[in-house]
């Protein structure tokens, strides 16, 4: 019996030291939001299926929450059929300070006019970039005719914050 009450007191204390620990990592997580708008342009062809493949480029401008603005410039491809729209896209963005960050966008829906996809940070020129490249992110995007209006948030570290309210200051 004095073995079980040990072993239940072991366990109860794993189990508190876990839950506070997931506690401290989730109080060392910020949200990093990205706000914009660009103009797309679209080259496409139309299959006998009425399916439509299609390249295209945007181009247009960013803020985000940590004060930071900038450029941004994207190309990709999608492929529309009679039930989704797919879209496959690297974006670059380039700030105030010339710092850039690339990102391989990927969106999948049922229609082309909004959606919501992910994209991962493959690379940055950005201060710590390693506390950045591998981050994934979620988006929205509405369209009113060529121009998108997007909203993007990824979970980033404390640390990683940090660098970005230093570079929303300068310049």
């Amino acid at each position: 019996m004095r073995y079980t009450i040990i072993a239940f007191l072991i366990l109860l204390i794993m189990v508190k030291s876990s839950a506070q620990e997931q506690e401290k990592k989730k109080l060392d997580k910020r949200e990093y939001i990205i706000t914009g708008s660009d103009i797309t342009t679209i080259k496409s062809f139309e299959l006998s299926n009425k399916s439509e493949f299609s390249s295209f480029s945007v181009i247009g401008s960013w803020t985000d929450n940590f004060g930071n603005y900038g450029k941004s410039k994207c190309m990709g491809i999608i492929n529309k059929n009679l039930k989704n729209v797919e879209l496959y896209f690297m974006c670059e963005r380039v700030d105030k300070n010339g710092y850039k960050v690339w990102s391989l966008n990927k969106r999948k829906s049922g229609i082309q006019e909004t959606g919501v996809g992910t994209f991962e940070i493959v690379d940055a020129t950005i201060p710590n970039k390693k506390l950045f490249i591998g981050t994934e992110c979620t988006y929205a995007v509405k369209y009113l005719e060529e121009t998108n209006f997007y909203r993007s948030k990824c979970d980033i570290s404390e640390e990683l914050a940090s660098v970005f309210e230093k570079m929303g200051l300068e310049k």
